[in-house]
């Protein structure tokens, strides 16, 4: 079941840095939080990117079709439909762009949680996500019972390990 186009958002101010999304970013938890959490909250999800770049090349047709009846000439109407269709295919392939480097990310991310989380290998993890069918949270149940644990809610009560900063002071070297 194919999802609907929505229309094309008009609402968000235009960034000099983003100019091509045109929807909000998914607001992320800090990267200190429990994987679980994270997970939960959709953090390393699919990026949306790739759907949005399929619905641009709608929006330029819509966009194309609604400028039709103001030419009467064929040459000039052509002229300024490709001019449409250049500036929707350049924003659809920044988006396809950010969203290649965005999942390249995630992935990266979801390795290095992981593996921090359950204290094993990457190249383990990596193992196990090739071979894994399902959802990030069922894969996180599923790892969790591969790696022997059996009550995964005892992992919530673990704090994050903290890496950054000054290690405490031996007592024993003053």
């Amino acid at each position: 079941m194919a999802k609907r186009i929505p229309p094309k958002p008009t609402h968000r101010k235009s960034s000099p840095f983003y100019w091509w999304r045109k929807f909000p970013t998914h607001k992320a938890l800090p990267s200190n939080k429990l994987l679980i959490d994270r997970i939960e909250n959709g953090d390393l999800d699919y990026p949306p990117y790739f759907e949005q770049a399929k619905w641009e090349d709608h929006w330029a047709e819509e966009e194309v079709n609604s400028i039709r009846h103001l030419f009467k000439d064929s040459q000039s109407f052509l002229e300024e439909a490709n001019s449409i269709r250049r500036k929707y295919a350049k924003r659809r392939n920044l988006l396809i762009k950010d969203g290649y480097e965005a999942e390249e990310k995630r992935l990266k991310e979801i390795i290095k949680q992981f593996s921090n989380t359950f204290d094993s290998e990457r190249s383990e993890v990596y193992q196990f996500m090739e071979s894994f069918n399902g959802t990030l949270e069922e894969m996180y149940y599923a790892y969790a019972k591969h790696m022997g644990i059996k009550n995964v809610s005892l992992l919530k009560l673990i704090p994050a390990k903290k890496r950054r900063g000054r290690p405490p002071k031996n007592s024993l070297i003053q």
